[in-house]
């Protein structure tokens, strides 16, 4: 089962920006909202690639996305196939104001966004995602948004820091942009 503990919403969680006002180049004014969280995972090992260090988890039957674990957490050797561990791993979101902006399907980014941190070393990216949508409501009172994307699916999110969404108005449109990172901590059930 994968669980958030403050943020949002959509399929994504972590750092939160909102920026109106941008054409999608990096934010030239100060940010508004920043909100950050580590997301967790429960479950039984799946598989492990060792060379990789990536480990895959299933939870309630269902095989979930693998999970790049770093060498600065030295269980990660220590597991196996069937251990049940809890796995907390950094995400983040981006959520930007771009007027006039296309809306298209969903783009998948991650070697780009390596790249860009390939200079850190301390910083690995397993999955990066990006989507532009329209705002069709947003109701704060019951913290939902809904939007839609290229295809004209209406989609409902919850959302629990309305930082998230400050200053966003119906017909706007967004890009969003979610990140996965690596593996914080891994703790392993007896």
């Amino acid at each position: 089962m994968i669980y958030t503990s403050v943020l949002v919403v959509t399929w994504f969680a972590l750092q939160v920006i909102v920026n109106p006002g941008s054409s999608g180049a990096p934010p030239a004014q100060p940010q508004r909202g920043v909100i950050q969280e580590i997301s967790a995972a429960s479950g039984e090992v799946d598989d492990i690639d060792r060379v990789g260090r990536m480990v895959t988890i299933k939870s309630a039957g269902a095989v979930q996305y693998p999970i790049y674990v770093g060498p600065d957490l030295p269980i990660f050797d220590q597991l196996n196939r069937g251990d049940v561990v809890t796995i907390r791993f950094y995400d983040s979101v981006i959520v930007d104001l771009t007027p006039g902006a296309r809306i298209g399907p969903i783009e998948v980014t991650t070697a780009e966004a390596q790249k860009a941190l390939d200079q850190r070393g301390d910083a690995q990216v397993m999955n990066q995602t990006k989507v532009t949508v329209t705002i069709d409501s947003i109701d704060t009172a019951t913290h939902q948004v809904t939007y839609h994307g290229f295809d004209n699916r209406r989609v409902l999110r919850q959302v629990q820091d309305l930082r998230i969404i400050e200053g966003l108005k119906v017909g706007d449109v967004v890009t969003i942009i979610y990140t996965r990172a690596r593996a914080a901590t891994i703790e392993k059930r007896q």
